[in-house]
């Protein structure tokens, strides 16, 4: 398993910052394409846990907040027809779908779409690459910290009914090692528009968030009653499995650099 780990990071990552690096559409595909393996996980989550999910209004919503950014004043027209096209199939195949079904398929669309829109939001921004590569720094290194500091100093239990493997000292490893990372890419990096002061604050801002967005995705699989959201992605599991933290850093990371440069 670790060794299939190993691999698939080896070729993975450089496949996906080289398509990344080119920006634009090769961008843009790139979070589409997570977004939508995402999306379909979590409605077969829905469907194994017995909901029956509408199966084509989600990626609808999906799209729309992605591309929310490029539709401007179309976006909320867009939302409206998705909505009422979703209340009108529950009316006409209720008892079949329920609101149960409706409410969670549409809380997925939206958690999944509006986070990752964040990614195309930042493309905006100067140096966008640069960025992409610190929220990867910042995802990586606290799941990374938190899973060493939590086996080798993990005692007390974090959240012991939601996910029984994260402690205290896995959530202080993980920004600890995030702070030193950060510190290492700001003589390493050339975030230009950043100081050593802001980087730090994103380092502590982005490790916490990964740790909530990998807690939440942890709610998500309990509640569906699954181990995994998917095994699309060898040694790794799903596409949530792997990138359900940093999801919830990019909106941090973007609202931060928003801010400060």
């Amino acid at each position: 398993m670790l060794r299939t780990r190993i691999i698939t990071a080896v070729i993975g990552i450089p496949l996906l910052w080289g398509a990344l690096y080119l920006g634009g559409l090769a961008w843009t595909i790139v979070f589409s394409l997570m977004g939508f393996l995402a999306l379909y996980e979590y409605l077969n989550m829905m469907k194994i846990s017995g909901f029956t999910p509408l199966m084509i209004t989600p990626y609808g919503i999906l799209f729309v907040l992605l591309l929310r950014e490029s539709l401007a004043d179309y976006c909320l027209p867009l939302l409206f027809g998705v909505l009422l096209i979703m209340i009108l199939d529950l009316v006409i195949m209720y008892p079949k779908r329920n609101l149960n079904d409706m409410a969670i398929g549409f809380f997925g669309a939206f958690y999944i779409g509006f986070l990752l829109s964040y990614a195309l939001a930042l493309q905006v921004l100067l140096q966008p690459f640069m960025y992409i590569i610190l929220a990867c720094i910042l995802t990586w290194s606290s799941d990374v910290g938190g899973y060493i500091f939590g086996r080798l100093w993990g005692q007390r239990k974090l959240t012991p009914q939601l996910s029984p493997n994260k402690t205290w000292a896995g959530a202080i490893g993980g920004v600890s090692l995030t702070v030193i990372l950060a510190l290492a890419a700001y003589f390493i990096l050339p975030l230009e528009n950043l100081t050593l002061i802001q980087l730090l604050w994103l380092a502590l801002a982005g490790s916490l968030a990964a740790q909530f967005g990998d807690l939440f995705a942890s709610a998500m699989k309990r509640f569906f009653a699954v181990k995994d959201s998917g095994n699309i992605i060898p040694g790794h599991g799903g596409v949530l499995d792997r990138f359900d933290s940093f999801m919830l850093v990019l909106p941090v990371l973007y609202y931060l650099l928003y801010f400060m440069i």
